[in-house]
């Protein structure tokens, strides 16, 4: 599914970074780039081109992480959001069609979200 793909995960807890990195790596996942927040992500946006598929934390809270999977998804990259806030669960209104999972969310269910966003925009081939 992920195979030869290079993944964004922007999560500022590095134990739950790891899972969904440990997780990615089970659907073929050729790299996983890792973000803290949206000034870490910001710094790896010349990257971006080789990203397919981003997992973003966001919190309504957090403005910056939000605008950050604004801007990822307007360059063309499948966003799917990751929370906490169980407010956002029925989406953020600024991304419209991006799915958000509540946290904590077993690798099961997370591997279902992913191939879920797939359906909705599949990643190019790059054999």
């Amino acid at each position: 599914m992920l195979d030869g793909q290079t993944v964004l995960v922007v999560e500022t807890e590095f134990i739950i970074a790891l899972g969904i990195q440990s997780v990615l790596q089970s659907l073929g996942a050729a790299q996983v780039v890792l973000a803290t927040g949206a000034a870490d992500a910001h710094k790896l946006t010349p990257s971006w081109t080789t990203v397919s598929l981003a997992i973003i934390e966001m919190e309504a809270n957090r403005p910056e992480l939000i605008e950050l999977a604004r801007q990822v998804s307007q360059s063309g990259i499948p966003v799917l959001g990751l929370s906490a806030d169980v407010g956002l669960s029925s989406g953020v209104p600024e991304l419209p069609g991006t799915p958000v999972i509540i946290k904590p969310i077993p690798d099961e269910d997370l591997r279902a979200a992913i191939r879920g966003r797939l359906r909705q925009k599949p990643l190019p081939d790059v054999t």
